[in-house]
Order: C-alpha cells, then sequence, then structure tokens
C-alpha cells in the first residue's frame, strides 16, 4: 500500500520517520514531505504565511502526482481543510493524523474534522469533541521505537557519574523548576535546554544541556531513577512519549499518574507512581534505598514496552481502525 508521511521535519530521530521505516519493513510503499522548513523565508514573520503556502501547494502537488492511499500526518497545524477537501476530491485517499499533544490546546477544531481518522492520546479530548459530533476521534497511546529507545552498555565512568542519580531529562518550564526546586535534597541532576534560565539554587543540579541518542540513553540507563512528570497542559489524562522511551530504555521511571497509565504499565510492577509531591518524596526514598527492586521495575517496563507499545503495534492499531470503518484499504 502506497503511504505519504507528511511531519514536521526530517530529524535523524523525528517522529514521522520510525513511522516510514516500519511501514517499509513491513513491504509498503512510503514517502515523506516535511511542512516545516529552517530557512529564513520560513522564520521570517513578513513571509512565513507566503511561504507556508507554497510548501502546502507543493504537498498537493505531490499527492496528486504520487496518488498515496494514505496520507498520514504527524501533528499538522499547518496543514488546512481546503487542502484536504481539495485533494479528497480528486483521490481516493485517506487522511490520518496521529496528534501527538492535546488537541484542545493545539489544533483548530475545524482542522480535526477535516480528517477521516484523527487519532489522540488523549482520551479526555476525545470525549470532549465527540460531545460535540466529530466521529472522526480514535484513542491511540504513544509508543516507543526499539531502533532509538533501547538498553545501552555503559563505560565504568558513566556508571560512577549517574550511580545514584536521580536523573531528569528534558526541556526547562516553570512546572518542572518547581519540581525540582521541591525536591533539593535529592541527588536529582538535570539535563536538557534552557535550564540556564532556572534560579540560582536549581542550576545547581544542572548536568548539561540537552542530549539525544546514545547519550540520553546512557542517562536513562545509569541513573537510579528517572523521573518523568507530565506537563500539566498538555497531558491531562493520556500518557507522554518520555514514559515509552523510558519503558524502553529498561529505567525505573517514577511518573505521575495519569488515567490512562495503569493500562499501559502497572504501577509498582512496571513503572513507579505518584499523586502529589509528599507520595513522590516517599517513594523516591524507598526506591533510592532499595535499588535492587528499581532495577526489577525497569526490565519489566522494558519486557512490556517491547510486547505491546512498540510503533509497530501503533501502525497495527492504525490500520485496524482504517479498516473497521472504511474496510479494508
Amino acid at each position: 500500500m502506497r503511504w505519504l508521511i507528511v511531519l514536521p521535519s526530517e530529524g535523524a530521530d523525528h517522529m514521522g520517520l520510525d513511522f516510514r521505516a516500519e511501514l517499509l519493513a513491513m513491504g509498503h510503499e512510503v514517502r515523506t514531505f516535511a511542512y516545516r522548513r529552517r530557512n529564513p523565508l520560513y522564520r521570517s514573520k513578513s513571509t512565513k504565511a507566503a511561504y507556508q503556502l507554497w510548501i502546502l501547494r507543493r504537498l498537493e502537488r505531490l499527492c496528486l502526482a504520487w496518488r498515496p492511499r494514505l496520507v498520514l500526518v504527524i501533528k499538522g497545524g499547518p496543514i488546512t481543510p481546503g487542502l484536504i477537501g481539495r485533494v479528497k476530491s480528486r483521490l481516493d485517499a485517506l487522511f490520518l493524523n496521529f496528534f501527538p499533544d492535546n488537541p484542545l490546546l493545539m489544533i483548530p477544531f475545524e482542522c480535526i474534522e477535516a480528517y477521516d481518522l484523527f487519532f489522540t492520546k488523549e482520551r479526555y479530548a476525545q470525549r470532549q469533541l465527540e460531545q460535540v459530533g466529530l466521529a472522526n476521534l480514535y484513542y491511540l497511546p504513544m509508543y516507543c521505537t526499539p531502533a532509538f529507545h533501547h538498553p545501552v552498555d555503559l563505560s565504568d565512568d558513566e556508571r560512577r557519574a549517574l550511580d545514584g542519580a536521580i536523573a531528569l531529562v528534558g526541556s526547562h518550564y516553570p512546572y518542572r523548576e518547581r519540581l525540582v526546586r521541591a525536591l533539593a535534597g535529592y541527588p536529582v541532576r538535570v539535563w536538557g535546554p534552557g535550564w540556564d534560565r532556572a534560579d540560582s539554587p536549581v542550576r545547581r543540579l544542572v548536568a548539561g544541556g540537552a542530549v539525544g541518542g546514545r547519550a540520553k540513553l546512557a542517562i536513562y540507563c545509569g541513573a537510579s531513577l528517572s523521573l518523568n512528570p507530565h506537563h500539566p497542559l498538555n497531558d491531562i489524562v493520556g500518557v507522554n512519549t518520555r514514559t515509552f522511551e523510558l519503558a524502553s530504555a529498561g529505567a525505573c521511571q517514577v511518573v505521575d499518574l495519569k488515567e490512562e497509565l495503569p493500562a499501559l504499565f502497572k504501577p509498582g510492577e512496571e513503572v513507579v507512581v505518584y499523586r502529589d509531591l509528599p507520595e513522590l518524596r516517599r517513594v523516591l526514598d524507598y526506591y533510592l534505598a532499595h535499588s535492587d527492586e528499581a532495577r526489577a521495575i525497569g526490565a519489566n517496563a522494558l519486557r512490556r514496552a517491547r510486547a505491546d507499545h512498540t510503533v509497530r503495534h501503533r501502525i497495527d492499531e492504525m490500520l485496524f481502525a482504517v479498516e473497521e470503518r472504511f474496510g479494508k484499504p
């Protein structure tokens, strides 16, 4: 089957390229198209709108020339209902959207409605949109990509540097800074962009800037515990991508309890959960003192991620949803 994956950009490990690699391995035909550009025309306020329109016209021409059966859009804020309607009027194509954030916060209603199927990790958003008549919503959790997210062997220096650490990997946000400040008495170490803006007590806990690839995996594998606080506005009841990345690396993650989490990973067996700050301190105290149990939880998480939550599992669920709604594509 012929797929066109429309994604924000084509960086080495960007979401969407993992779908492409897996679909090609399954025997599908796949092309990709990035709807953002890293050049002055795209970044300038005076030219961005016109340049974005030019990009969308290129996308429309590619659809009509290559004639995909399925167009999978990753996030896709700039993709307009008009473009989708024009392509569908001339092609027997289905437009799917896989949205990794909170759609109620980050994409216009009319854009959601334009897709044949709109996949969301937020059942809260699904319920709200279905209450006003949308019938194209489908719940689909996030996932891991084993080619990118996996355990790594640590050097002796890495092992010594990370032993006993509570790691937090991610960009600076005020809610994360508040959490780190509240844990100042713990061996917390932070990596990610923007932490130079934090107050001085928190800056002392910053171990480095942005990390990716093996360096990030080494932190996941070497730290005793990994913090995973969800964004309070973006992740309402759904589970973020980092949950699956940490699990697939075999990390023991300490994550705030979301409504959808227990169906994905078992609290106390595959993840460590907390509901408030006092409970977070209690579980940190316990698992820092019981490192064998923490390692066992990480190993259980790895098995569960590979068994149920890979990109291949999500593609299979997408294809099931398409067949259920529209017949075999």
